[in-house]
């Protein structure tokens, strides 16, 4: 028996939200596009997180919803690349650093603003036809019905629960690795979190406020539980890594367990199985965490990456590592790859 593993970024919930045409509803690749129209989750229904009222070092910094895309990522990676640097001491409420503050503020934001993107999907959508006949639908359903493979395992880089939304809406059972684990043959592994990840300590909505402790670092995986429901509640910690944050230097506990989980599955992976990436930005600042992944899986495996656009760099270091290394432009080969 092999197994097969799936290593993912927003390139799979951008190719899922063309399946059910909603591109135009939910922008993944500009995070600041539609920060008018998140709510501040405190019950009053007031949208405007990303403002000046809610968000003020995000704002000074120049955080727009009118903001080009390569405007809004090039100041994401200025926070998380000052983010990475900063010592845990300096990551507190006492903090003056608008660095600092901008970090914890987009953080919190990004958290919300996913959130309100999973609202606009209904249970309908991710039945539909255009979900049956999307490509990493059938390589899933295909593969946990096929028993040659023994383990499906997926690291998802991605906050959004739509990919556990499809599984969930179609009977397909899967396990958290960390959280919520039932010895299923998915096995969905999140190294920056995800909205799912609630901790199990609430505080009145009205009190919501903008974490900014460092009390966010001592959570561990067992203070949370997954949940597809009630997600704005006001959760004493986020369990989110922000874009291009490399887990590896951020010292939360719960993303220092989910690293040890997930080298404990990589390293028992063999030359028969089969890897499959998509969507992966590889810029600088998480480079080294992709990196960790791809030097620990043996030169001798079946790796794939499928990408219309797939990163030079990414597919150079492909090529260099692996002898058995194939490039699709679209999702609409895998469905048939096993």
């Amino acid at each position: 028996m092999s197994n097969l593993m799936l290593i993912v970024g927003n390139g799979l919930t951008i190719d899922l939200l063309n399946c059910i045409s909603q591109l135009e509803n939910i922008n993944t690749k500009n995070l600041f596009r539609n920060g008018d129209k998140v709510e501040w989750p405190d019950g009053s229904n007031e949208k405007g997180f990303l403002s000046y009222k809610h968000c003020r070092n995000l704002w000074n910094l120049g955080a727009r919803p009118s903001m080009s895309d390569s405007e809004a990522q090039n100041l994401i990676e200025e926070i998380i690349s000052c983010a990475n640097t900063i010592p845990k001491n300096m990551l507190d409420d006492r903090s003056e650093n608008i660095y600092v503050n901008a970090y914890f503020e987009l953080v919190a934001y990004i958290k919300q603003l996913f959130i309100m993107y999973d609202k606009k999907i209904s249970e309908n959508e991710l039945s539909s036809d255009g979900i049956m006949n999307w490509g990493w639908y059938k390589l899933l359903k295909n593969a946990y019905n096929n028993s040659k493979y023994e383990n499906i395992y997926i690291i998802t880089y991605n906050y959004d629960v739509y990919l556990e939304r499809v599984l969930k809406v179609h009977n397909i059972p899967f396990d958290i690795v960390g959280i919520e684990e039932s010895g299923n043959k998915i096995k969905i592994i999140k190294p920056h979190g995800s909205i799912s990840f609630c901790h199990k300590s609430i505080n009145d909505k009205d009190t919501y406020d903008i974490k900014r402790s460092s009390v966010l670092y001592e959570a561990e995986l067992k203070d949370f539980e997954v949940k597809y429901e009630a997600l704005d509640e006001n959760y004493s910690v986020y369990a989110l890594i922000p874009p291009s944050g490399d887990s590896t230097r951020m010292l939360f506990k719960w993303a220092e367990e989910m690293r040890v989980k997930e080298k404990e599955i990589i390293s028992n992976l063999q030359e028969n199985d089969k890897i499959i990436i998509s969507g992966l930005s590889y810029w600088h600042v998480d480079r080294k965490e992709i990196d960790d992944i791809l030097t620990n899986i043996s030169s001798k495996a079946n790796v794939y990456m499928v990408n219309p656009n797939p990163p030079k760099v990414l597919n150079a270091v492909l090529t260099c590592i692996y002898d058995n290394y194939i490039l699709y432009t679209s999702s609409e080969e895998l469905g048939g790859l096993l």
